[in-house]
């Protein structure tokens, strides 16, 4: 079972249990943090990826942390993917949980590369013209890669939509080639 699949079962566990109480996004904003967290602290990255390091330690370590502001049922989820071995996952969990949760509730994630950086009025109007075109709520990310030379690339869930002038570039050195 490859380690995506079992990301989607224990979230798809979660997501149901969670909606029990009503409790979905607290749940999943309670995980990206504690994922977050665990990103930005190399020395409790490397505890809990230690193998040698008894589970009930990393599970103390972990309640510490969660005891005093997460929900108990994040709480115990948490301690039953340390308990399985699982902790790596929850990266991989978390972007489950939000996608699913986003999906749910009428939302995709767009991110845009700029060759120069956008105006806030750009951004505004981008943003307005995004969630026509789509009908959804937009949650928009820009970058600035002055690598694309101009233009835009637009990138929706798995789908590209290159209008930068290296893409068009690319292109027909592709059609030149042959």
């Amino acid at each position: 079972m490859s380690v995506n699949e079992l990301a989607k079962r224990y979230g798809c566990a979660l997501l149901a249990l969670a909606a029990e109480q009503s409790i979905q996004r607290q749940v999943a904003d309670e995980l990206k943090s504690l994922s977050a967290l665990i990103g930005r602290e190399p020395m409790l990255k490397a505890c809990l990826a230690n193998p040698t390091l008894p589970v009930a330690a990393k599970q103390a370590i972990l309640d510490e942390i969660t005891a005093p502001v997460f929900n108990p049922l994040t709480r115990n989820f948490v301690g039953l993917l340390v308990r399985n071995r699982r902790a790596g996952l929850l990266a991989e969990l978390v972007q489950f949980l939000e996608a699913r949760l986003d999906g749910e509730e009428g939302r995709v994630e767009v991110r845009v590369e700029s060759a120069l950086p956008m105006t806030d009025a750009d951004q505004a109007d981008f943003l307005r013209r995004l969630t026509q075109w789509l009908n959804k709520k937009v949650k928009l990310e820009i970058a600035v890669v002055p690598e694309l030379l101009a233009g835009i690339t637009i990138r929706i869930d798995d789908r590209l939509i290159d209008g930068s002038c290296r893409g068009q570039l690319t292109h027909m050195r592709q059609v030149l080639m042959g």
